[in-house]
């Protein structure tokens, strides 16, 4: 019978499984300058990691349904670590349903993963 795992905080930095903010805070500010650039304001910014080391950044603008219209849009530029690439979206949400729709997708340039992957 196996041992459980630590939890990451309880593992050395050199084992911890999800990436640290020290290793992926350049690509971070990184994207969120592109979207300062692109983006209307203020923008909200969210940012995923996963145990396996990758890691997704979400840089938006809410532009919120009108008091006729149902339809509200959003303004993303996003980075996810397993692709390298920036991206921008703008959709279509439909604020009775949550539904949501890209209108238009767009490539912004590419960023290498800063994080060494896990070795299997």
């Amino acid at each position: 019978m196996s041992q459980p795992r630590p939890s990451p905080e309880q593992q050395p930095s050199n084992q911890r499984q999800i990436p640290s903010i020290e290793a992926i805070g350049p690509v971070v500010d990184e994207v969120i300058d592109i979207a300062r650039q692109k983006l209307k304001h203020p923008i909200k910014v969210r940012l995923w990691t996963w145990e396996d080391r990758e890691f997704k950044v979400r840089v938006k603008h809410w532009y919120p349904a009108g008091a006729n219209n149902r339809y509200g849009y959003e303004a993303i530029v996003q980075y996810h670590s397993d692709r390298e690439v920036v991206e921008g979206f703008f959709a279509e949400r439909d604020t009775e349903t949550d539904d949501l729709e890209v209108l238009l997708e767009t490539e912004f340039g590419r960023l290498p993963d800063p994080v060494e992957k896990m070795r299997e």
